[in-house]
């Protein structure tokens, strides 16, 4: 795996930034924020963040999601900062430093988490769920999201990992594939493969083998939170 970065961004009531900096150190023991950083005191890890005011382009991404809670949805309406957590990693260790990290701007009195390199939206106590087991598959699941485009299955989000995403057809029925994806995923996630252009991989659950062809990310521009500088790896049926 590779270095990579992911961003997470907590929005949030704070009267001003005075309040926010004082409900970091209160409510976490050993978290610190001054200025552009958030500091783990116990493992002695910084993290870079920026605090912008309300966006209200945000509610939009809410009401998308599958957050029912009408609740919170009012309070993101009513926002006022929105800090966005921006995260070196560096594999799964990585992923659940950022993670802990998060979960203390929750603590501090985020209202939910959004995974802007994936586009995916959390409630605090998902995110907690996810705090209090960080196994691989929850991890994956939490910055990963499967996507259909043209004749392809996509997996978006696999840059947290230092990961290239994956593509499939769509001629596989769409239950199928998302199972394919997501195993293949979790393999180079855990196993740490180095496939090589034209490699033949087989699925033991399914019988089933694939060549495995590298290419770049053509659906976003470089520039594009959800491009990934990794590449695709373009599972083709044998």
């Amino acid at each position: 795996m590779k270095k990579s970065q992911v961003i997470l961004g907590v929005p949030g009531n704070w009267k001003n930034r005075t309040e926010l900096l004082q409900a970091v150190s209160s409510k976490n023991a050993g978290y610190l924020m001054a200025g552009f950083v958030l500091l783990n005191t116990k493992k002695d890890i910084d993290f870079q963040v920026e605090v912008s005011e309300h966006d209200p382009s945000l509610k939009e991404a809410f009401y998308d999601s599958e957050i029912v809670d009408k609740n919170l949805i009012n309070k993101i309406e009513q926002h006022t900062f929105i800090v966005n957590l921006i995260a070196d990693v560096n594999g799964l260790e990585g992923i659940k430093e950022a993670i802990d990290a998060c979960s203390a701007l929750l603590n501090a009195g985020g209202l939910a988490v959004k995974v802007e390199t994936a586009g995916l939206i959390y409630s605090k106590e998902e995110w907690f769920q996810l705090f209090r087991n960080q196994e691989p598959f929850p991890i994956y699941s939490h910055f990963v999201i499967l996507t259909e485009e043209e004749e392809l299955y996509f997996s978006c989000g696999m840059k947290a990992f230092g990961l290239p995403d994956v593509a499939i057809p769509s001629s596989i029925p769409a239950e199928e594939a998302a199972e394919l994806l997501n195993n293949f995923n979790l393999y180079n996630i855990i196993e740490e493969p180095n496939f090589k252009d034209g490699e033949i991989f087989d699925f033991e659950l399914t019988s089933q083998s694939f060549v495995v062809k590298q290419i770049e990310d053509v659906r976003y521009t470089e520039d594009d939170v959800f491009f990934n500088p990794f590449g695709l790896l373009n599972l083709i049926p044998v």
